[in-house]
């Protein structure tokens, strides 16, 4: 089954914006209902049972902080996920 990934961890964020983790935690604010100009809006999610929560960053954030800074879209990250 292929979905449309929603939410990237710090490393894949930095590696689709093409820019450091640190410029990326700069920007990284706490989830809010509306976004917020100029930021990436974050949430600690749970992965899996058991698991501890990890912080992941709001991949329409990141499309729009491409759009607005003129660099090229790097198109859908899709996702594999293994059958239950």
């Amino acid at each position: 089954m292929i979905v449309n990934i929603v939410w990237l961890s710090l490393a894949k964020a930095a590696e689709y914006l093409d820019v450091s983790k640190d410029t990326v935690l700069r920007r990284a604010v706490e989830w809010t209902d509306e976004p917020v100009p100029g930021k990436v809006r974050t949430k600690y999610l749970v992965l899996g049972a058991d698991t501890r929560q990890d912080r992941r960053y709001y991949v329409p954030d990141l499309e729009r902080w491409l759009s607005v800074n003129g660099q090229p879209h790097h198109g859908h990250i899709r996702g594999q996920l293994a059958p239950a």
